[in-house]
């Protein structure tokens, strides 16, 4: 199983790219990183917030030791 970090995953591109990676990639754990500004709504992917294979973690991409933990806490790859 590969870990797999999106950002800007609940933006309205991001939450396309999201939504197709954890219905074709099932045995992927996708990853998607917001900050939820005024592009980023959670709505976007409520088809899928359940899913096994997705996690959501709010967080700004500017600070590094929030994306450093995700990484390690994830084993990104």
């Amino acid at each position: 199983m590969k870990n797999i970090l999106v950002t800007g995953g609940a933006g309205f591109i991001g939450s396309h790219l999201v939504r197709l990676l954890v219905n074709k990639y099932p045995k992927y754990h996708i990853i998607n990183m917001d900050v939820l500004t005024y592009a980023g709504n959670l709505e976007n992917l409520k088809d899928i917030q359940d899913k096994e294979n997705y996690t959501f973690v709010k967080c700004d991409i500017c600070d590094f030791e929030k994306v450093k933990q995700v990484f390690e806490d994830y084993q990104i790859d």
